[in-house]
């Protein structure tokens, strides 16, 4: 009797999806890639704005998916279309895949800058915390050394000290945040000469990973702290699957819209 063995080939490419936000400012633009089986990590990904001018992009490869920021600063304003297809770990081609996206661009803002930061809102059951140093708190703290056992964070009240510590370590690039948890999320207006500035119709978005809408906040006086710099407390979603979500600060001059995005990478420990 001969032997025989069935050998199948994988002749099928896979089926990607497209996600990115409907419209973006003149700055980077957030990107997902997404496949329903395990991906090569070539990645064929563009842009062609609406003067008909190509920009090749790369994002960052996690197996299944890709994700990143796409830079935005010299695609023209008006719709934008961006193209995606991958392949396979056989190297089969996936769909072609599109997405518009509305640009806005120096003939529709009125040069509004938001400059942007998260500060993690420290919690505390203790009524009385002790002096910290500045290059302390930077560091690592001994919570024993300063007397306050158990799992309790200590609460550092000073907004200066805060802002020190954000300007080092709270950018969501540098930082990992933890899921439920509660950060501060602020955005300074200014315009093209550098002086602060109130617009009008401020909002706080938060997307998921798929750039689908989960909070659209009305920011108001109450969230002002002074002239262009306004704040909101932000509770962070439960989960315990590493993820990134994303925030958008919305503002308008006159009617003319800017935005402002930056990214949060969620990690339950």
């Amino acid at each position: 009797m001969n032997a025989y063995f069935f050998l199948e080939l994988d002749t099928t490419g896979p089926q990607i999806a497209l996600f990115t936000p409907d419209y973006t400012g003149r700055d980077y633009c957030p990107v997902r890639v997404e496949g329903n089986e395990l991906l090569d990590p070539t990645l064929e990904l563009y842009v062609i704005d609406s003067k008909g001018i190509k920009q090749n992009a790369t994002i960052a490869y996690y197996g299944t998916y890709f994700e990143g920021f796409i830079p935005f600063h010299n695609v023209a304003p008006g719709i934008a279309n961006i193209y995606a297809r991958a392949r396979d770990t056989v190297f089969n081609l996936s769909n072609s895949v599109q997405k518009a996206v509305l640009v806005f661009g120096e003939d529709e803002v009125t040069g509004l800058e938001i400059e942007t930061s998260e500060i993690p809102l420290l919690i505390s059951a203790i009524s009385k915390v002790p002096e910290i140093d500045l290059q302390e708190i930077i560091g690592d703290i001994d919570l024993q050394s300063l007397g306050i056992g158990g799992k309790t964070i200590v609460v550092v009240s000073s907004t200066t000290l805060l802002r020190r510590v954000a300007e080092i370590e709270a950018r969501s690039d540098f930082m990992q945040y933890q899921f439920g948890n509660t950060v501060k999320l602020e955005a300074f207006f200014k315009d093209f000469d550098g002086n602060p500035v109130d617009p009008s119709n401020i909002k706080l978005i938060v997307y998921d990973s798929k750039f689908g809408v989960v909070s659209n906040v009305a920011i108001t006086s109450e969230n002002r702290v002074e002239l262009g710099h306004y704040y909101y407390l932000y509770t962070l979603p439960a989960g315990n699957n590493p993820k990134t979500i994303y925030y958008e600060w919305y503002a308008e001059i006159q009617g003319s819209p800017t935005v402002k995005r930056e990214s949060l990478k969620l990690v339950f420990v």
